[in-house]
């Protein structure tokens, strides 16, 4: 930006990111109220959609960056990891909220915490799951949207899915092919028999048999699986088949009778058979309501697709990843300022759409990086710019070496 804007100073664009005490969290609820509205204005259905994005990032100064699972890379490596929301309508998509993941060797060393600015209160250890759930009760009475989604990190935590239900919201969330589900009520119960430790019975046993989900696929007739087009591609309809079967979640951990989830499990592939994909949800059809078609099952299943392409395009496009901050605030100005950028970037891609129909994050920020004046408009502006660059690196060369 420095390069690049007329009449910018580099150091106050630092300190806008680093030191500037403006408070991310109502930048971010006013830009979910824009977009919310944005997308209201259709009547397709809107998604509020939960996915995690790692940073890789070595050293261990900056704030959150530890050895952990990176999705983006596929494997574990030093970095950073937000837990993201984004509201997704078909393919148009932008995230509004975040959360840092506090990995336990941050939130158990207090003074390393007070070193990188975090707040007293999230200095508190949370799950990824715990940290989603917050951000979907921050959007309650902010922010419409008609289903909670998911990836399987998510899908599979209890905490959350029953957090969800507990709003009174609609969840579809992925699982993993080992989940167990049953297929009748288990009715679990405690068996006659001695006391164990304590003098209190209570190991719950169940009469019924689960299975495991890819074990139940194997089962499937084929007249059972109904085929459905559930996007459009630029080659066409994107179709797969799907079946949708009633089940029940009970993890005998838990034991309690209350504990029991009565869920329909959403099981989708591709026409040839390939890329099977398992999910949850908790639309069940009652007396007061009909539940959800297959294919709408299905589409809202595969609504993730979307909100990993705007994650791509924040990464690819919009700089999300090319940060060199370390505190609590300039992480939270950084990506905040990326969310704002994608707001941007969807706004532009609606106002065109009757006319640009496949108007994309690309295509704007090349008519932005052709129209706008440029900082440099000679050889001599453009040599100095480098210097300037050189200057920088030198001085953070200069400081390394005094560590």
């Amino acid at each position: 930006m420095d390069e690049r804007t007329e009449g910018s100073d580099y150091q106050r664009l630092h300190h806008f990111i680093s030191d500037s005490p403006w408070p991310h969290k109502p930048v971010l609820q006013a830009v979910g109220r824009d977009i919310s509205e944005l997308l209201g204005h259709r009547s397709e259905p809107v998604g509020l959609i939960i996915d995690e994005s790692g940073h890789r990032k070595s050293g261990d100064k900056s704030v959150g960056v530890s050895r952990q699972y990176l999705g983006s890379m596929g494997k574990t490596d030093r970095g950073q990891v937000g837990v993201f929301a984004a509201l997704s309508q078909g393919d148009d998509v932008a995230m509004i909220n975040t959360r840092l993941y506090l990995p336990k060797e941050w939130t158990d060393d207090k003074k390393r915490c007070a070193k990188a600015g975090i707040p007293l209160p999230d200095q508190e250890f949370k799950t990824k799951p715990r940290l989603a759930l917050e951000i979907i009760e921050e959007a309650e009475g902010v922010i419409d949207y008609d289903w909670v989604g998911g990836d399987a990190a998510y899908g599979e935590s209890t905490e959350l899915r029953l957090g969800v239900g507990a709003l009174g919201r609609t969840f579809i969330l992925d699982i993993r092919g080992n989940q167990a589900v049953y297929l009748n009520h288990p009715k679990p119960y405690i068996p006659d028999g001695p006391a164990g430790r304590g003098g209190i019975k209570n190991t719950y046993k169940s009469d019924e048999q689960d299975i495991k989900v890819r074990d139940l696929l194997k089962t499937l007739p084929a007249p059972q699986w109904k085929t459905y087009t559930h996007r459009q591609g630029t080659k066409g309809g994107k179709t797969r088949q799907v079946v949708c079967l009633n089940v029940f979640i009970w993890n005998k951990r838990r034991a309690k009778n209350d504990a029991i989830e009565e869920l329909r499990l959403i099981i989708s592939r591709e026409v040839d058979g390939s890329e099977i994909k398992f999910s949850i949800t908790n639309d069940i059809a009652d007396a007061g309501r009909q539940a959800l078609s297959d294919c709408s099952l299905l589409y809202r299943q595969m609504q993730r697709y979307w909100v990993e392409r705007a994650i791509q395009d924040c990464k690819d496009t919009l700089g999300m990843t090319d940060y060199q901050v370390r505190t609590w605030r300039a992480w939270h100005h950084h990506i905040t300022l990326t969310i704002m950028a994608l707001h941007y970037m969807l706004e532009q891609k609606i106002l065109h759409e009757e006319h640009i129909p496949l108007l994309s994050c690309p295509d704007i920020k090349f008519f932005l990086a052709m129209n706008l004046p440029r900082k440099a408009s000679s050889e001599q502006q453009v040599w100095d710019l480098i210097l300037k660059r050189h200057e920088l690196r030198q001085k953070d060369l200069d400081r390394y070496r005094l560590k």
